[in-house]
C-alpha cells in the first residue's frame, strides 16, 4: 500500500522518478542513491541497508541525543543514509533531491488514516516528545508508568508521520533509545507489524486506548517477550508465518476465549477472534480440551513466574554452584541475543513486504 500525497503543482523537484510505464511497480518510485526504478527492487535494497543500520543501533552505535526532534531526525538520517538523499529531513522541509529542491509535503495519508498536516509537524513533534523532556518523571517512573509515557511518544509520533518514508523505523528507534537511557530494555523485535498497525490506529482514533501501552509492556517485560516468542514458535510449527499475525500476551483479569494452538508447561498459545494470545499455562484448566476444542477462562497471571524464580533462589542459596552456572548463563544470553537479532531481521523483511507501515 502506498501513500497518497497532496502535491504542489509549482514544485521544481520531486521525491519520485518520472512515470514512464503503466506497470505499478515502476510508478511513483522514490528517488534513491542507488538509482533503482522499481518498487520491488528498491524494497529489497532498502531492507538490506536499513537492516544493517538498525542492527548497529541495537548494538549501541549511531547518533545519541536528548530524544527531541533533532535526535529523531538524526536517527532517521542514520537508518536511511545509504538509500535516500533526503534522509533525516522531515516532510515540512525542502531538501535537495537529485539536484533539485522539493516542496514540502503537506497532506499525507494511508488507507483510512490521515496524518498530521505538514505545516503542523514542528508543533506535533513538540507535543509527541513532551514526555521525553520530563527527566525527573522518567527517572522516578515505575515500569508501568514508563510504558505509558513511551506509548504516548510512539503513538503521537506515528500520527505526526514526520518523514516522507521510514517513520516506523525512526520512531521506534527513538523509543528504544529512550528506554535504554532510563534503564528499560524495549525489545520491539517481538512486536509484529499487524499488531503495531492496530495499536497505532486504535490510539489515533481513541487516545485513551491502552493498546500501545500494552504493546510497550510486552516489549519491556522479559517474561512477556519469552511468552510471545513461544507463541511464535507454535505458529511456525503449525506452518504459519508469525510476523503476519497480531500476537500479544494476556492481561490479568482479561477473559480469553479461543482454540489452543500449542502449549508447554509454562506458556500456551491461543487463537482468538482478536488475534494470537500467549497466556500463562497455569491460568488454563489442568485438563486441556481435545484438538480443535475451545477454552474460556479469566487470565490471572502477570507472567512474573515464567522464569521459575525457585531456580534462582536455589542458585543464590548455593554460592558454590553459582559460579559453575555462569558459563551456562552466558550461553543462554548469547542464544537470546541471536534470537533477537534474527527476529529483527525477520521483522524488517516482513515490514518491507508492504513498504512503510
Amino acid at each position: 500500500m502506498r501513500f497518497r500525497l497532496a502535491r504542489d503543482d509549482e514544485a521544481k523537484g520531486s521525491y519520485t522518478y518520472p512515470n514512464t510505464s503503466e506497470d505499478k511497480d515502476f510508478r511513483d518510485v522514490l528517488k534513491n542513491k542507488l538509482d533503482i526504478r522499481s518498487h520491488s527492487a528498491l524494497r529489497e535494497a532498502e531492507y538490506a541497508f536499513t537492516a544493517l543500520r538498525q542492527t548497529e543501533l541495537a548494538e549501541g552505535k549511531g547518533p545519541t541525543g536528548n530524544h527531541d526532534a533533532a535526535h529523531l531526525k538524526a536517527l532517521h538520517g542514520y537508518i536511511f543514509q545509504d538509500v535516500y538523499e533526503w534522509a533525516g529531513h522531515t516532510r515540512n522541509e525542502s531538501p535537495v533531491v537529485d539536484g533539485q529542491r522539493v516542496e514540502p509535503v503537506g497532506g499525507l495519508s494511508k488507507g483510512d488514516t490521515t496524518f498530521l498536516p505538514g505545516s503542523r509537524i514542528e508543533m506535533g513533534l513538540n507535543e509527541a516528545l513532551r514526555p521525553a523532556r520530563d527527566v525527573q518523571g522518567l527517572r522516578a517512573a515505575t515500569p508501568e508508568q514508563f510504558a505509558e509515557k513511551a506509548a504516548h511518544v510512539l503513538s503521537e509520533l506515528n500520527y505526526v508521520h514526520a518523514f516522507r518514508e521510514g517513520n516506523g523505523r525512526a520512531n521506534e528507534a527513538l523509543v528504544v533509545s529512550l528506554g535504554r537511557t532510563y534503564g528499560h530494555d524495549i525489545d520491539l523485535t517481538v512486536i509484529t507489524k499487524p499488531r503495531m498497525i492496530e495499536a497505532s490506529i486504535e490510539t489515533t482514533n481513541d487516545p485513551s486506548s491502552p493498546a500501545m501501552k500494552h504493546l510497550i509492556q510486552d516489549a519491556m517485560d522479559p517474561n512477556r517477550r519469552e511468552a510471545i516468542r513461544s507463541a511464535m514458535s507454535d505458529l511456525e510449527q503449525a506452518g504459519e508465518k508469525p510476523f503476519e499475525h497480531n500476537i500479544r500476551t494476556a492481561r490479568p483479569g482479561e477473559v480469553i476465549e479461543g482454540q489452543v494452538l500449542g502449549h508447554d508447561n509454562r506458556v500456551a498459545c491461543l487463537v482468538t477472534d482478536g488475534g494470537i494470545v500467549a497466556v500463562d499455562r497455569a491460568d488454563l484448566p489442568e485438563r486441556m480440551p481435545p484438538d480443535d476444542g475451545e477454552v474460556k477462562f479469566t487470565a490471572r497471571s502477570d507472567f512474573k513466574t515464567l522464569w521459575r524464580p525457585e531456580q534462582v533462589q536455589d542458585a543464590q542459596s548455593q554460592p558454590g554452584q553459582q559460579k559453575a552456572q555462569e558459563p551456562q548463563s552466558q550461553h543462554i544470553n548469547a542464544e537470546l541475543k541471536a534470537i533477537e537479532a534474527q527476529q529483527l531481521v525477520d521483522r524488517q523483511r516482513n515490514r518491507n513486504q508492504d513498504r512503510e507501515r
